[in-house]
């Protein structure tokens, strides 16, 4: 039997072949959508690096697999593979799909969800060299559509899988997250009657209909808050018909709000104010017409499926004294890390593995959401280097015997 001090000291990490690594992924642009390229990419360097399967499943998630010989739980490491655009009004000093590495940094588009996804690959790599002693398998998955639907493409990962444990890679600085506010999207439609503005009296403008909603909503609404924070409302869209206008008063208009949820919230509770507030306006004024209810979207994956879902995404926290925290956090800290405990304060794909599944999950990855979605988007090497040997290390206290 392969002797236990055999397994590889906490954190040997090829760092030149990761980084390089990181740079082609960058080098491949990947929009929603449009990640097949890398996705087969990243298929190609898991089985190099030994992994047991590699695979892209119907919408188009990249899955590796490294399977111990003995009996053990299942962890599973993701990260996403799609960016949001680069916008031609964005300031770029850099080429952002160049991967060019400068003072410490490496910068593109994704710098930092891609930084994640290589130092996974890479930093979970050796435990191939030991699976006689690996007691459970270890996955990495590479998801889709995250940016414009997060958890919706995770989700068919999670179905497979049935993990017992998830490790999200966003940005933590490093820290572990072991909770995330929650957050959903709600449309109000409001209706009335078209005419012409110039006699605007004989029609219903729905576009002041909403006007009444919303500052109504404003006046009435208060919300709870927990150890995650506080939720809070915010409209980010508003539109009205026709569109565009000649000269008609709107008679239909929607407001879409983003709602940030704290533990425990769930769809009938954010939307109770809103229909509290319509009753008290339809008191007020018997035609006031409104309507409220939570989005439901989807994705067109680049393997021509549509997936589809409400956009409500869970508030998730598990407890500090729970073993995935309190393990890792002692697995980091004996490994020369320090790692603190947070809570994201961005929205992740673990609103679907500990939110909605309710999976045992934290969050661990490298970099800052300052740095995420900006011109000359970068990740420091140090972190990156840091974050590989820290995935490796989470994985010991539970695919290791002690």
């Amino acid at each position: 039997m392969e002797d236990k001090k055999s397994i590889p000291p906490f954190g040997i990490v090829d760092e030149e072949k990761m980084i390089g690594f990181c740079q082609e992924l960058i080098q491949i642009p990947s929009y929603t959508g449009q990640e097949q390229e890398v996705a087969d990419y990243i298929v190609e360097r898991m089985l190099a690096l030994g992994y047991d399967r590699a695979w892209v499943d119907g919408v188009g998630n990249v899955i590796g697999e490294i399977r111990g010989e003995k009996s053990g739980p299942k962890l599973l490491y993701d990260g996403h593979i799609d960016t949001i655009p680069v916008s031609g009004s964005e300031e770029w000093r850099r080429e952002p799909f160049e991967g060019v590495v400068e003072e410490g940094y490496i910068y593109g588009r994704g710098a930092v969800s891609k930084g994640a996804l290589a130092a996974m690959v890479y930093g979970l790599a050796p435990l191939a060299q030991h699976k006689s002693q690996l007691a459970g398998s270890v996955f990495v998955s590479g998801t889709v559509g995250k940016e414009q639907f997060e958890g919706l493409a995770f989700r068919q990962v999670m179905q497979v899988i049935k993990p017992d444990y998830v490790i999200i890679g966003e940005a933590s600085g490093l820290n572990i997250c072991h909770g995330q506010r929650g957050r959903a999207q709600i449309i109000a439609m409001t209706s009335g009657k078209a005419a012409h503005s110039a006699i605007a009296s004989a029609g219903e403008n729905a576009g002041y209909t909403m006007l009444s909603l919303v500052q109504e909503l404003l006046k009435q609404s208060t919300f709870p808050k927990d150890s995650l924070g506080k939720g809070n409302l915010e409209l980010i869209h508003i539109a009205s018909a026709p569109s565009p206008s000649s000269s008609t008063v709107p008679h239909k208009c929607w407001a879409t709000f983003d709602r940030y949820l704290v533990q425990g919230e769930t769809e009938e509770a954010i939307l109770e104010p809103f229909h509290k507030v319509i009753e008290f306006l339809q008191a007020e004024d018997i035609g006031f017409e409104a309507e409220v209810g939570i989005v439901e979207a989807g994705i067109e994956c680049y393997t021509g499926q549509y997936l589809t879902g409400k956009r409500f995404f869970p508030a998730w926290m598990i407890p500090s004294e729970h073993e995935l925290v309190s393990r890792s956090l002692a697995a980091l800290t004996r490994a020369g890390l320090s790692p603190k405990l947070s809570c994201y304060q961005i929205s992740t794909n673990g609103s679907y593995s500990a939110g909605m599944a309710k999976v045992p999950t934290i969050g661990f990855g490298p970099g800052c959401h300052e740095d995420l979605h900006i011109a000359d988007e970068r990740l420091e090497l140090a972190q990156l280097n840091a974050a590989a040997k820290g995935y490796q290390i989470i994985s010991y206290p539970f695919l290791f015997s002690e």
